[in-house]
């Protein structure tokens, strides 16, 4: 007995918390605590995690879960406990930009008989839809009585994609593009809105004006709310994730495909920062008339148009060029979350274990 109680580890208590965190550029953007419409008293789990994460970053901080209390554990055995959390739906969904950043933790507090506090910080992606709200569900009062109607309970992950199917559907949208030449292209898109992973699918069709050559970048656009600008008239940010160029001399049409990454975030906007996507096009324009290319005589009578005549078709060495650019915006909402986590999963092949 006594070399048993030598060797057994005594437990106080643990407990789960579910906590987000705001990081900004402070030479860009300002801040006031008691104006963001997120921020809430944390209630943290002990004095350390304040001084650890800082105490004015927090914007969000669930209830504190408790997980045990009094547990003895003997060396090599092992427990397994369990919690939730709910995170609210008008929250902005895990973000690092390069001016303002979202961030959530799972903080897990535990403390062993005559020890201080540890305290394990687990970072989680949080993805949402703005524009969802969460559907209450039955209320606490109808469980505690026994002849109650049950009424049905309401999974929420189904409203979220639905509502992102809904948004994903088919719908073709048409753009053209124009100067005072007369009409460069015609864009076309086969929906109004792509989830996460999904490849962006242009058509192009091209006008009287001739084209050269025409680059199409996918890009996130970071912008800043005037309200919060430590700069007046800060200039937004700009991340590429795809490019694709398309050599389109005496081309009539086209198509080009641009991939979402998996790991980026969904159009979003809060009192801070408003993130959204587009498409950026770059058209080289040919400045001389159409022409296939000059007839250069070989020695023998030139004679244009008649097959088997002796004469070479020779490219020009050089074509003036003007840049065209136009932006056409996009909608990313989120996709299926199993899928996110499963190619993390295969990425990372990572195990944390409390």
């Amino acid at each position: 007995k006594q070399w048993y109680q030598r060797r057994v580890r005594g437990l106080a208590w643990a407990t789960g918390q579910i906590s987000g965190h705001l990081k900004v550029d402070e030479r860009r953007v300002v801040v006031a605590r008691e104006a963001h419409p997120h921020a809430t008293s944390p209630a943290s789990l002990s004095s350390s995690s304040l001084t650890r994460h800082g105490s004015n970053d927090g914007f969000f901080s669930s209830d504190p879960d408790i997980l045990f209390c009094d547990l003895e554990m003997p060396p090599n055995s092992t427990k397994v406990f369990t919690f939730s959390g709910t995170v609210p739906t008008h929250l902005p969904p895990s973000y690092r930009g390069s001016y303002i950043k979202y961030s959530y933790l799972v903080l897990v507090g535990l403390q062993r008989v005559n020890r201080p506090v540890s305290l394990i910080s687990l970072p989680i992606r949080i993805i949402n839809l703005p524009g969802i709200s969460h559907t209450n569900g039955p209320s606490s009062t109808a469980k505690d009585h026994p002849f109650a109607k049950k009424e049905p309970t309401i999974n929420f992950e189904d409203i979220f994609m639905d509502k992102v199917q809904s948004l994903c559907c088919k719908k073709t949208r048409s753009f053209e593009v124009k100067t005072n030449a007369g009409l460069v292209c015609v864009v076309r898109l086969s929906r109004s809105a792509y989830r996460l992973g999904d490849p962006i699918e242009v058509d192009l069709e091209f006008g009287d004006v001739s084209c050269v050559q025409v680059t199409l970048k996918l890009q996130a656009m970071e912008t800043i709310s005037p309200d919060h600008e430590t700069i007046p008239e800060t200039d937004s940010r700009f991340t590429t994730h795809d490019v694709k160029t398309i050599n389109c001399i005496h081309t009539a049409s086209t198509s080009a495909s641009l991939h979402i990454p998996l790991n980026v975030v969904n159009s979003f906007s809060t009192n801070l920062v408003l993130v959204r996507w587009q498409v950026h096009f770059e058209f080289l324009i040919s400045q001389l008339q159409p022409s296939p290319g000059e007839l250069v005589d070989l020695g023998n009578t030139l004679v244009s148009g008649e097959i088997g005549s002796d004469c070479e078709w020779r490219p020009l060495q050089s074509v003036p060029v003007s840049t065209l650019t136009w932006e056409m915006p996009v909608r990313v909402v989120p996709t299926i979350p199993q899928y996110i986590a499963t190619i993390a999963w295969q990425r990372t092949q990572a195990k944390d274990t409390v």
